[in-house]
């Protein structure tokens, strides 16, 4: 049996969001235990809660949705790196582990987004066609963020609140589909990595 490795963070109320975004909230409508025929609950939180995929259009005017994202883009061939053993201060040493891959996805361990403008421009420029984060954030809190602009004009997917903690670095297959919102400036999504080659 194949092995899958769920990389999604859990929604719920009691969840950290970026400053500024709506909270998580889970309300109970209809529920078994007082008699009503079907459990239900309403949700509201906001499109960039979690695990979330950041499409062209969360940063770049008239820039492609989230429900126009090919799904080309966010299924196949990935690679996990481990930026404590790469290190992030050398875009080009960076490329040297991700190069020819069209997925990265990078397992920081920290806080805060760590990608640097220069990373995020070698990145663009060697053809990468997605790449994931285990923070809420790309990049630190910015008033421009530059990072975001350079990515996602460049059409390179972001995914960001990954869950990399107990993934070993290496080649694997991704998938990671966001709730397909119309003309969505992101969405949350359920992420998984199963065993390079796995699929066609």
């Amino acid at each position: 049996m194949t092995a899958i490795i769920d990389i999604t963070r859990p929604i719920s109320a009691a969840m950290a969001v970026w400053p500024g975004d709506p909270p998580v909230e889970v309300e109970p409508v209809a529920r078994l235990a007082a008699g009503d025929p079907a459990a239900v609950s309403r949700l509201s939180l906001g499109t960039h809660t979690g695990t979330h995929v950041d499409p062209p259009a969360h940063f770049v005017p008239n820039g492609a949705t989230v429900d126009e994202l090919p799904l080309d883009v966010l299924v196949g061939p990935a690679v996990v790196v481990d930026i404590a053993a790469v290190g992030l201060d050398d875009a080009d040493r960076l490329w040297e582990v991700v190069g020819g891959h069209p997925r990265v996805l990078l397992k920081t361990g920290a806080a805060d987004g760590v990608v640097t403008p220069e990373v995020a421009r070698r990145l663009v420029d060697g053809g990468l066609r997605l790449v994931g984060v285990d923070t809420a954030s790309i990049e630190p809190e910015t008033e421009e963020y530059p990072v975001h602009r350079l990515l996602l004009a460049a059409g390179v997917v972001i995914v960001e609140g990954l869950d990399l903690a107990t993934v070993t670095p290496g080649e694997y297959h991704l998938v990671c589909l966001p709730l397909r919102i119309a003309s969505g400036d992101g969405a949350p999504a359920r992420a998984v990595l199963l065993p390079a080659g796995s699929l066609p």
